[in-house]
């Protein structure tokens, strides 16, 4: 009799984590070919294997990665399985596994069998049946620096701000595939929808299921929740779906309001040699258990508003994109449906590579930060990584008893971006999935790790948003208090509106110490071209306070953080004036970097303001000489009140000219009746009709100083 075998891949342990871990691989071929090599042996010495079966559909029916309807997609498998149906009885093959809406089939063939299906025309790929394994590690130790508890990892992105506006996930599901729930658990008690399990069961490979009925597929009420006292079984996905929708009114997951679809994937294994090195019996899934419960997702996702998928799995590493693993398909359809698929990058601390299916192109590859913003080490990064989020030491839902355990792993983070999909698409369904990906990844902080050259972006729920609903919020952090005027400096905000529209900004001050809100302020109407300027001290008396008992106005603060929203796009700038020393100084800085823009210029001194001469430097990066234009707007009214043209500026060269200078020729600038009869004090200055760009500088004349007045921040959307 020949011996049937399933791919076994070695277990997966997270680098430097001393906390428990799940780590799940799923083999994936580079192509439908390189996968036939695994095919090829896999079946030596006359063994077979399991393989999965791409069926080729008819392209006359609706596409089922198209947004088709389940019954449309049902349809289509059904053809193609007619199609197939004699095929597999001309070579002698059985169906071990079929899929609804998926066209695919699992089957055990030999060399010869797999060799023939695979020049059919009815048959679009084999790839091998892989079994993936968890792999955990209890934690002993953990460090300052890599450390999120829940209560931190959850407001660090920033989704508490969220739920204060109303945004919790209410009325959608988020769906977990793992390896067993403890539904009862006070952090998901009440929130599920359904159970499923699609643990297989196969005793010819020592393969016994983990339904509770003993039959597989079960789909049913308890399904996915077979939780042996004693048992570490349901830690990982209890976890997991605690992290993403967990509330027990103290502690809460992103998605707090959400609901959950359970699903388990995972199979008791008795053989010593496939548990090796873990200990028989040991626990482990394979593609084709999460391909059915992909499939299964599918037709219920209308029924239960199932709006993201979590899969905690891995398995080879890959540069790039793996667009030709078979779940391509199934996470593409399930993206065109509004359903975000997030996939742990891997744990081997890799960096320029990540596993499968997280490389695959319509999923949302996660890889793990701190609650800060430094990458963990253990994490796989690369320019395929999608979104970053807390995956170190996350304290969450135990699946042993009712209280909480502590684990860490790109598999933390990830439910934490399925989660932000859920609040995101609770709170705008008519948004994609594109949509909501971009806007959390311009919106979220930087992070980097040491020594290489990717730059992620750890996700901050509220901003995305905020950026989705046509508003934008930026930050400007130590921004001095008026009680430090006298010994440290003047503190002023500077906003410019860059539209044609009128618009307005408002602000709202935090505690530098807590954060907390103390009150807000709303500019009056900003001209289109114009700007406008206010000192700390006029904007904490005018701030309404967020509370009665928290006064703006503290004798003891020294600074504010400040956080503000445009309703149209422009530009932020914090200066501060050290009186003693006669020193402007530019404190600019931005959370996702300075902006782009540098030819318009906000707030350039007029010869009115003495002592701080302004001077515009200006850059000609273009191939031939040539000349620029200045467009000169007065800055209270963002009238245009002059134009300047340059000398003629050679290719690669600059000039600096000194505002007096431009004032001299062009008479406008000065003209009193463009601004009520009061003398100018500010421009907006933009550059036109050359290549190159502008700097903003300012003389600081008694201390002999001088200023880069450029760096600004972009507020409001483009």
């Amino acid at each position: 009799m020949m011996k049937r075998i399933r791919h076994l891949l070695p277990i997966c342990f997270a680098r430097r984590i001393f906390s428990v871990a799940f780590v799940l691989g799923l083999a994936s071929p580079l192509s439908a070919l390189a996968d036939m090599d695994e095919v090829m042996r896999a079946t030596l010495d006359g063994q077979t294997a399991e393989v999965i079966v791409k069926l080729r559909q008819d392209n006359a029916l609706p596409g089922w990665r198209d947004n088709a309807t389940v019954r449309e997609q049902r349809e289509a498998v059904a053809s193609a399985m007619d199609d197939v149906a004699p095929v597999l009885r001309e070579l002698g093959i059985s169906v071990d596994t079929q899929f609804e809406t998926l066209p695919y089939v699992g089957v055990t063939v030999d060399r010869a069998q797999a060799v023939r299906l695979l020049e059919r025309s009815e048959v679009a790929g084999i790839f091998l049946n892989a079994r993936e394994r968890k792999a955990q590690a209890v934690q002993t130790l953990s460090t300052g620096v890599e450390r999120a508890l829940l209560a931190s990892s959850v407001p660090s992105i920033d989704v508490t701000e969220a739920w204060a506006r109303g945004f919790e996930g209410k009325d959608v599901t988020v769906a977990v595939i793992d390896g067993g729930f403890r539904t009862t658990h006070p952090m998901l008690a009440g929130k599920v929808v359904a159970e499923a399990c699609f643990s297989a069961h196969d005793p010819a490979t020592n393969t016994f299921t983990q339904c509770p009925s003993g039959q597989t597929p079960e789909i049913a009420a308890g399904a996915a929740s077979k939780c042996p006292a004693g048992s570490t079984r349901c830690d990982h996905g209890t976890h997991v779906a605690s992290v993403a929708v967990g509330n027990d009114g103290t502690n809460f997951g992103v998605a707090r309001a959400a609901k959950l679809l359970p699903i388990d994937v995972f199979s008791e294994v008795r053989a010593k040699a496939d548990c090796d090195p873990d200990p028989s019996p040991c626990e482990l899934t394979d593609s084709l258990a999460v391909l059915k419960a992909l499939d299964h997702v599918n037709q219920v996702a209308a029924q239960f508003n199932v709006v993201a998928v979590n899969l905690s799995l891995g398995g080879k590493s890959f540069e790039g994109n793996c667009d030709t693993d078979p779940r391509r398909e199934v996470i593409e359809m399930l993206r065109a449906k509004g359903i975000a698929v997030a996939v742990a990058s891997g744990n081997e601390g890799q960096t320029g590579k990540i596993n499968t299916p997280a490389c695959v192109t319509a999923a949302i590859a996660v890889g793990a930060t701190n609650d800060g913003t430094g990458v963990a080490s253990f994490t796989n990064i690369s320019g395929a990584v999608d979104l970053m989020a807390p995956g170190v030491s996350v304290t969450a839902a135990s699946g042993r008893n009712d209280g909480l355990i502590t684990y860490s792993g790109a598999s933390m983070a990830a439910p934490h971006v399925a989660g932000a999909f859920a609040v995101v698409r609770a709170a705008l369904p008519g948004k994609s999935i594109n949509e909501i990906e971009q806007a959390l990844r311009t919106t979220g902080v930087k992070v980097s790790r040491a020594d290489t050259n990717f730059v992620l972006s750890k996700i901050q729920v509220n901003k995305a948003l905020l950026r989705l609903q046509g508003r934008d919020r930026r930050n400007v952090n130590n921004v001095l208090s008026s009680n430090r005027a006298a010994t440290q400096g003047q503190a002023f905000l500077r906003f410019q509106n860059d539209s044609n529209q009128t618009g307005s900004v408002t602000v709202s001050l935090r505690d530098a110490d807590s954060g907390r809100t103390l009150g807000t302020w709303t500019s009056p109407n900003i001209a289109p071209n114009a700007s406008s300027q206010v000192d700390i001290a006029n904007l904490e008396k005018e701030a309404k306070a967020a509370t009665q008992n928290v006064p703006v106005t503290d004798a003891a603060r020294t600074f504010f953080n400040v956080e503000v929203e445009s309703t149209v796009p422009g530009y932020i700038q914090h200066v501060v004036l050290a009186r003693g020393a006669s020193v402007l100084a530019n404190l600019t800085a931005c959370t996702d970097g300075l902006s782009n823009d540098a030819r318009t210029m906000m707030n350039v001194h007029s010869v009115n303001i003495e002592g701080y001469p302004s001077r515009l430097r200006i850059v000609n990066t273009g191939s031939t000489a040539s000349i620029g234009g200045l467009v000169f707007y007065n800055a209270a009214t963002g009238k245009e009140i002059g134009r300047y043209a340059t000398p003629e500026i050679p290719a690669g060269g600059s000039i600096e000219v000194p505002i007096a200078r431009i004032e001299a020729t062009v008479p406008g600038l000065q003209d009193t009746s463009a601004n009520n009869g009061n003398p100018i004090s500010y421009y907006n200055v933009r550059l036109e009709a050359l290549a190159g760009y502008m700097q903003h500088i300012v003389e600081n004349s008694r201390a002999g100083v001088l200023l880069d007045m450029s760096p600004k921040c972009d507020v409001g959307l483009r």
